[in-house]
């Protein structure tokens, strides 16, 4: 493994090549702290990824090129990872949501009956008492009813019904400024 440091007028931190071989893949790893203009152009596109460069250049004193140079690197690093639109879900005919926990013998099964169900928003591998967990988007208590029986055909399964949901989009800071409990 290498490691070397660079320092430019774009660009400071740490740059790490991982190089596999024979015949295998070749790995580059950019990392590299977030100064106060990067978190200012994250904090805008997570508000509102619409935003013109010329726009978030405004709002952060920096010309479009700059902001258009740190957005590709931010990318590039996989800092942001795409761009999106929040939808809502009530307006396309969903009444509810659900969170279904589901232990399987096959992962293969639940990935299977995942990519058959556009019910399903987001799957998470868990640890714990089982294996994955899940959230359906639903039109009513039946729809629910004959996706539950379907997941009980490959595993066990746990269903809590969403009442609220809150911070969903809040905005994500870097971990290194979280403030942890001592």
């Amino acid at each position: 493994m290498a490691f070397a440091t660079i320092a430019t007028p774009q660009f400071q931190g740490n740059l790490r090549l991982r190089l596999y071989f024979p015949n295998r893949f070749s790995e580059i790893t950019l990392m590299f702290e977030l100064d106060a203009h990067d978190q200012k152009i994250l904090a805008l596109l997570q508000e509102n990824a619409r935003l013109s460069f010329t726009e978030i250049g405004r709002r952060v004193h920096l010309t479009a090129p700059a902001i258009t140079e740190r957005v590709k690197r931010l990318e590039e690093a996989g800092i942001i990872t795409g761009y999106g639109a929040r939808i809502n879900l009530r307006k396309l005919g969903y009444s509810f949501e659900a969170f279904v926990q589901v232990t399987v013998e096959s992962h293969a099964a639940l990935d299977a009956w995942a990519e058959s169900h556009a019910e399903l928003l987001s799957l998470h591998a868990t640890t714990g008492s089982h294996c994955a967990i899940m959230r359906l988007g639903l039109t009513s208590p039946e729809h629910l009813q004959a996706l539950l029986e379907s997941l009980g055909e490959i595993g066990r399964t746990t269903t809590s019904m969403v009442l609220s949901s809150t911070f969903e989009d809040r905005k994500r800071i870097p971990g290194a400024y979280l403030k942890t409990a001592k």
